[in-house]
């Protein structure tokens, strides 16, 4: 339709929507969204905090196996300083066992027997300490921590360390073969 000059146009009123018509789309979350969100996070700390519970314990392990090899590295070096005292025997079956005595060689010269039975007593007071430390070995009711050198023939020894684990429910060792 056309208008020609002179004619006024007329609008067709436009039809506004009311609130009642609008299709009801849900703006914000809702209390399960926010419940399945906070469920999920507190899954994610309780999964983070064993995380950490068990490298704690890993690292605690870890500190005890090097405990270990620096025992043995120790009796190793002594017994390396002492080669006529490995060669005598005196190490055979040594142990970490509690030692009585010990002879006193800063004073007095001793023979290489004696500072053998000085250098197992000193091993010893790792796991034995005589002051407030603890021993450097956990022991359990099961498991007694100790170390133990076993001679092998032909200069060979293995050198053994046992100790229980934090739990106390295994017991781990560790083995060094070392020859003179």
């Amino acid at each position: 339709m056309r208008l020609s000059r002179g004619q006024a146009s007329v609008a067709a009123p436009v039809r506004q929507r009311s609130h009642r018509q609008t299709t009801h789309a849900q703006h914000g979350i809702g209390l399960i969204e926010v419940m399945l969100a906070v469920l999920i996070v507190s899954i994610g700390f309780l999964a983070g905090a064993r995380m950490q519970v068990e490298g704690m314990r890993f690292s605690q392990s870890a500190y005890y196996r090097s405990q270990a090899y620096f025992m043995a590295n120790d009796i190793t070096d002594r017994m390396r300083a002492n080669i006529e005292g490995v060669r005598n025997g005196d190490y055979d079956a040594g142990t970490t066992a509690q030692v009585g005595s010990r002879p006193e060689c800063a004073t007095t010269a001793c023979s290489a027997t004696e500072i053998a039975l000085r250098d197992l007593a000193e091993w010893s007071d790792y796991l034995h300490p005589s002051t407030d430390r603890s021993p450097a070995l956990p022991s359990s009711a099961d498991v007694t921590a100790g170390g133990s050198i076993v001679p092998k023939g032909d200069g060979e020894f293995t050198i053994m360390l046992v100790w229980a684990d934090k739990d106390g429910s295994d017991s781990l060792n560790v083995n060094f073969l070392t020859q003179f």
